[in-house]
Parts: structure tokens; C-alpha cells; sequence
């Protein structure tokens, strides 16, 4: 069978990076991701993963890759029950949206890596829904239900409407602060910290974790270790004990929970 000149002349990496990658890095995908990041770092998301690991036989550090290749040993099978803790324990605490963070954090848990999944429409602020299509064939309750708590929002658009109109659309500033921001005010939970998670200099946050991983020992011990680190950076790594002590209690606050 003759293949189709578009399906020939078809470039995977050159759409990935015309249009997927431009995609991962949106402000929109940043904001959900960096908060994500903030809560793989509190102490309840830690004890998580490690219980999880622990209780149905997972590596401490994930299953090791082979090659370039990750994958679980033939015949492992949790029987979606790990997908089911992690909705119930992390998903919905957190107000992730099911069918994209479950799969990023069950990855975690197997393998020890974090990352966004790349397809077009994955874990941003936005969710493209067909409306009649959904009516016709509902999803499962349960991701019917993740859908409405992290998208309750919708805007309708015309089968005939060009990009530039949906852009004049939400640009109209009553559409947006009158309309769709009295929505978000109504749905909004000020517990959650989507797009309020400040993103530090990696370096800073480099050294603020290994402060807090150091944590216990003693404040002067603690400088001498990052004495040793001087060469990276004396001004960030130089540090007296009070500062040491006020970012281990940043860091401790910001761990106990993202809303804290």
C-alpha cells in the first residue's frame, strides 16, 4: 500500500520541537509544574513515596533503567492500586489533575524521575473538552470528577471561530476580570499555591537543600560544610549560623506542606 506523501515526509523530532516543546515550557505548564515540584518536597509527599515503594516492593530508589530504557520487572503489577492511592492521597489533596499527575507521580515512585508528560494539552491550566462527544460517551466518574475540580471553567467555542477570535476574546478585559475572573474567585482555593510558587536560583535552591538535607547537625558544622562548597560560590555559600537556622526554617515550614 502506497504510503501518503504527508505520512512519509512526517518529522517526529522537528514536531516535538516546533510544537510540543514550546508547549512543556508555556508559562501555563511552568506554573502548575513548579508547583508541583514545591510539593515533591514536603515531608507528606516524601513518606508517600517511600511507604508506597516499601509496600508493594519497589526499589528505595526506583527500579534501575537499562540502558536508556526504563521499565518494571516482567510480571510486577500493583493492579492500579498504586494509581488509586496516589488520586486519593496526592491528587486530590493537592487539586492535580488525575489523568496527568497520577501517571508523572507513578513514574516517580518506579523509576525516581520527575517529568511533565510531553503531549499537547498535559499538565497545564488548560483542558480541551469535546463537549457533545463527552455527552455521548462519558469518561469514568472518577475522571469526570478530577476534570470538573481542576478545569470548573469552560469556555464554548464556535466551530467556526479563527484563533484571533478566541484571542479578542479572553483579552476583552470585562470577559475577563468580570466573567471569567468572578468564576475563578468563586472556584479558587487559597490553600492551593498554583502560580504563587516563587522560582529560585538553582543554585540558591541547591544550597538551601543541602542546608536542610544537614539539617540536625550543628549550626557550625553546618558552615564548614559549606565552607567546602566556597568554590561554587562565596557569596551564596557563605553563610553565618543565623542564616543557616532562618533558611532551615523556611525550608522546614515550606516542607510540612506547599499551602504553608
Amino acid at each position: 500500500m502506497k504510503m501518503d506523501k504527508k505520512e512519509e515526509e512526517f518529522d517526529s523530532e522537528k514536531f516535538y520541537e516546533e510544537n510540543v516543546l514550546p508547549y512543556i515550557k508555556s508559562k501555563g505548564v511552568q506554573k502548575v509544574w513548579n508547583y508541583f515540584l514545591e510539593i515533591t518536597k514536603t515531608d507528606f509527599f516524601r513518606d508517600f513515596v517511600t511507604s508506597s515503594r516499601e509496600k508493594y516492593g519497589i526499589p528505595l530508589h526506583g527500579f534501575p533503567a537499562v540502558g536508556d530504557t526504563y521499565s518494571k520487572p516482567e510480571g510486577f503489577n500493583t493492579s492500579g492500586k498504586l494509581i488509586d492511592e496516589i488520586i486519593e492521597k496526592i491528587c486530590k489533596r493537592y487539586a492535580l489533575h488525575y489523568a496527568d499527575y497520577s501517571e508523572v507521580i507513578e513514574n516517580y515512585i518506579y523509576y525516581n524521575f520527575l517529568s511533565p508528560l510531553t503531549g499537547l494539552g498535559d499538565c497545564g491550566l488548560f483542558l480541551v473538552s469535546d463537549v457533545i462527544g463527552e455527552k455521548e460517551e462519558p469518561f469514568g466518574k472518577l475522571f469526570e470528577e478530577s476534570d470538573d475540580a481542576a478545569y470548573p471553567i469552560a469556555i464554548r467555542i464556535s466551530p467556526y471561530a479563527s484563533q484571533n477570535d478566541l484571542v479578542d476574546f479572553v483579552k476583552n478585559k470585562v470577559i475577563w476580570e468580570k466573567e471569567i475572573g468572578f468564576l475563578q474567585n468563586k472556584y479558587r482555593d487559597k490553600n492551593i499555591r498554583i502560580g504563587k510558587v516563587k522560582v529560585k536560583n538553582k543554585e540558591i535552591q541547591e544550597r538551601n537543600d543541602f542546608i536542610y538535607t544537614h539539617k540536625d547537625r550543628p549550626r557550625k558544622e553546618i558552615m564548614k560544610l559549606l565552607i567546602a562548597m566556597h568554590k561554587k560560590n562565596p557569596i551564596l555559600w557563605e553563610l553565618d549560623e543565623a542564616e543557616i537556622s532562618k533558611i532551615i526554617s523556611l525550608e522546614n515550614k515550606k516542607r510540612t506542606d506547599v499551602s504553608a
